[in-house]
């Protein structure tokens, strides 16, 4: 165009141009011809650096990326949106695949196979420039979007960079964007992962001063973090509070307070709280449950676990009863009956309404029967009263 008819085109030509060479070619073969395009524009604006960007990251070249973005900055240019998203999300993939775990072809047998071999070490090269590059855009004004910024976070944070994961997190908290309670969560869980319980319990105290509301899986984590630690005062602290915050607790939150109260032989807790758990319909870990039975016996309490036993194998038989097992439900009522154990009304309604259901209530009637029979009073008791 230039030669044919001594005409420059401006940039709105070359943006173009660089648009389909970067952001719709598919080969990586014309990224090159893209740069020697740049190269020749006069004065490159935002939109040429960013379609330049955007194409060096589509094709890996990363380091190129970065030494463009930093020119852009020298420039005195700020990069568009969708450019600084497409860069950051595809540092984070990069750094996530450096501690990945990759695929090998072994050849050196009859049948080549393939193996699975993990990357020794987490790396951080490139999650170094990712947390650069949001930085530096924050500063000139310029905010990424929050699934990137979660991205980044995330991957800071299971790379065990907590500092650099505070720092955006503060960010995030300044600039009051709508992930700042995704954003604590995700740093919560990882302080706990890490045993940082210090630090965890000062993001907990400031989740709450800001009147966020915790997730189950953010309790769950301080939750089981402090009784790993032994700090079953704070655990319980935090289960009150979070019942105050009406968040439901599950099997995981009952089964860490069981399991570290029983550890320390304080059985007349974690009685209490497995007959809580077994009340709201979770049935414990099978370790769990023989832990508090074994405190029970030592400590002469026959009687409850004796409770404790009938109470669990009725919440096993109405969880069969509810998934429609029903010969699991037939053998647990029949071993319930032989051992002594009479499951609750709204159980025994649960066995017959199952078994009515698939059309099989004869097959339950016997044992139905021998139930009622065994909750009459004889006779001799009638005429006695």
């Amino acid at each position: 165009m230039e030669a044919k008819f001594n005409c420059r085109p401006d940039n709105f030509v070359y943006n173009n141009m660089l648009y389909v060479l970067c952001k719709k070619d598919t080969s990586g073969e014309l990224i090159d011809v893209a740069l020697s395009i740049f190269r020749g524009i006069e004065s490159p604006d935002t939109y040429s650096y960013s379609n330049v960007l955007v194409g060096l990251c589509k094709f890996g070249r990363f380091e190129t990326a970065i030494e463009f973005f930093q020119e852009m900055g020298r420039a005195g240019l700020v990069p568009t949106r969708s450019a600084v998203n497409f860069l950051m999300r595809e540092l984070c993939l990069l750094s996530a695949k450096e501690g990945a775990v990759n695929e090998v072809r072994v050849r050196g047998s009859r049948k080549p196979y393939t193996i699975l071999v993990p990357n020794v070490g987490p790396k951080s090269g490139a999650i170094r420039p990712a947390v650069g590059v949001f930085l530096a855009v924050c500063d000139l004004g310029l905010l990424p979007s929050t699934f990137v910024i979660i991205q980044l976070i995330t991957e800071l944070c299971r790379l065990g960079k907590m500092t650099e994961a505070f720092e955006i997190l503060k960010v995030v908290e300044e600039r009051k964007l709508n992930c700042v309670a995704e954003g604590y969560s995700i740093v919560m869980q990882a302080l706990c992962e890490y045993h940082l319980v210090e630090e965890a319990s000062h993001l907990f105290g400031r989740m709450l001063s800001l009147e966020l509301k915790p997730k189950l899986v953010v309790y769950n984590s301080i939750i089981c973090m402090l009784c790993k630690v032994g700090r079953l005062d704070d655990a319980q602290r935090v289960f009150q509070i979070m019942s105050k915050k009406r968040c439901l607790p599950d099997s995981v939150t009952y089964t860490a307070l069981v399991h570290a109260y029983g550890e320390a032989r304080n059985w007349e807790v974690a009685y209490d709280l497995l007959m809580e758990m077994l009340g709201l319909g979770w049935i414990p870990h099978f370790h769990a449950y023989t832990l508090v039975d074994k405190l029970l016996r030592e400590h002469g309490r026959i009687d409850l676990s004796n409770k404790l036993e009938r109470k669990l194998e009725s919440q096993i038989l109405h969880k069969h009863c509810q998934a429609g097992q029903l010969e699991a439900a037939y053998e647990k009522l029949r071993s319930m009956l032989e051992k002594g154990f009479h499951p609750p009304m709204y159980v025994r309604d649960a066995f017959e309404h199952a078994f009515q259901k698939y059309g099989k209530l004869e097959i339950a009637r016997e044992l139905l029967q021998n139930m009622d029979k065994a909750c009459e009073p004889s006779k001799t008791e009638i005429r006695g009263s």
